[in-house]
């Protein structure tokens, strides 16, 4: 936005300047500063309502391959937290999980939870050690529970955030990033499960090379679930978007297709599914698949199956630190935004960071004149608006 199309403060009112009701950019970092002022507002809102507030990601203060500044490490991710309500809220891997528990300067007054530092050509991320995070799950019954973590990807600007975790085997775990969403956060979810999988965690991620890659292995190793469809003659349909592959029962048969996601819609969505399937689907190039006698989803012949286990319900374990953590989370965010409103106009920030500032709804005709008018910026319909919106924004959080 240039200067001259900046809204003029009206001549008289003696606020610092004419332009200085706008967070606007200085040279260095002050844009960064005005970002990250902005996000603190949002969540010291939501804290303040007391009600659930959404995971966020938020700027991270250094790289995840430092060591320094490790309280506001840990105080960025308690606001950059998942809070439920009516004491449902997922477990937080504390901030003071050490086994000999020693006085510190965790919350609790112990020892803070050892961190280190896992990377590749693709990602640096920091996090509790993978000791500890084991440690903790077998502590509580391998319950699911989130984890702080700090990533940067491909040498972009580091930020901070949670996984959800749930060990769901030996050596296996389903992983979840809180707050993002598509590759920069499937890459996030994987490189937390390659790390808590390996058995030397110190090159977990060396030996992943491709992190989507994995990614997209593991989700098609799960499966996809068949969908009734309104036809005389064809039973059902799923469609794995890991392997393009389509497939349709017929009566006792299960037979696959390699076709577009384009084509599996227009037969999904059509009155006539078996006229489509046979326009556009049966004549593409066949190939084998399989279903599941036990989650009855279908896989690729190719894949070896995984059945499903997915993530645990509340566990009801940890609360009094996730209360601890969520006032610790509003002082902060109360420190941090500097009296700031969370209204306040700050020029959208680049990704990876998805809190950003003022997000306006779609403007509506008048009656008058039906020229559009802008209706509030979510942010000022109240706490609860701004909880439901961010919870539901489709954006990448890292």
């Amino acid at each position: 936005m240039s200067i001259d199309s900046k809204p003029r403060q009206p001549k008289g009112i003696p606020v610092g300047g004419q332009y200085a009701a706008y967070a606007h950019a200085e040279p260095g970092a002050s844009l960064a500063v005005a970002r990250h002022r902005q996000a603190m507002a949002q969540r010291r809102e939501l804290f303040r309502a007391n009600g659930f507030v959404p995971a966020a990601t938020l700027q991270a203060m250094n790289a995840p391959t430092t060591t320094e500044h490790r309280e506001e490490w840990w105080n960025r991710n308690f606001v950059a937290a998942e809070y439920g309500t009516g004491g449902k809220s997922y477990p937080q891997m504390p901030d003071d999980n050490t086994p000999s528990m020693h006085t510190g300067q965790a919350i609790s007054g112990h020892r803070r939870t050892h961190r280190m530092n896992y990377g590749n050509q693709d990602i640096q991320l920091r996090m509790p050690s993978a000791t500890a995070i084991k440690r903790f799950s077998a502590q509580n019954g391998n319950p699911t529970f989130d984890v702080p973590v700090s990533v940067s990807l491909k040498g972009g600007a580091p930020v901070q955030g949670w996984v959800r975790v749930t060990k769901t085997g030996p050596h296996t775990w389903e992983t979840t990033t809180l707050g993002g969403k598509g590759d920069s956060g499937d890459q996030v979810s994987e490189a937390v499960a390659a790390v808590l999988e390996s058995r030397r965690v110190s090159m977990a991620l060396k030996n992943v090379p491709d992190l989507l890659a994995a990614r997209k292995a593991r989700e098609a190793a799960k499966g996809v679930e068949l969908s009734p469809v309104s036809s005389s003659w064809i039973t059902s349909i799923g469609y794995d978007e890991n392997t393009n592959t389509m497939a349709t029962r017929i009566g006792d048969k299960l037979y696959g297709h390699k076709v577009s996601k384009q084509f599996f819609d227009a037969v999904k969505n059509t009155e006539r599914p078996g006229s489509v399937y046979n326009k556009l689907v049966r004549a593409h190039q066949r190939t084998s698949v399989n279903q599941c006698g036990k989650c009855f989803r279908f896989t690729s012949a190719l894949v070896t199956h995984t059945c499903p286990t997915g993530h645990k319900a509340e566990s009801g374990i940890g609360l009094a630190h996730v209360e601890r953590a969520r006032k610790r989370a509003e002082s902060v965010a109360a420190s941090r935004s500097h009296g700031i409103s969370p209204v306040t106009n700050v020029s959208a920030p680049p990704a990876p960071i998805n809190t950003a500032p003022s997000r306006f709804a779609q403007p509506v005709p008048t009656k008058k004149t039906g020229a559009p008018a802008p209706r509030r910026p979510v942010e000022a319909q109240g706490p609860a608006a701004l909880a439901e919106h961010l919870k539901s924004t489709d954006t990448d959080g890292f």
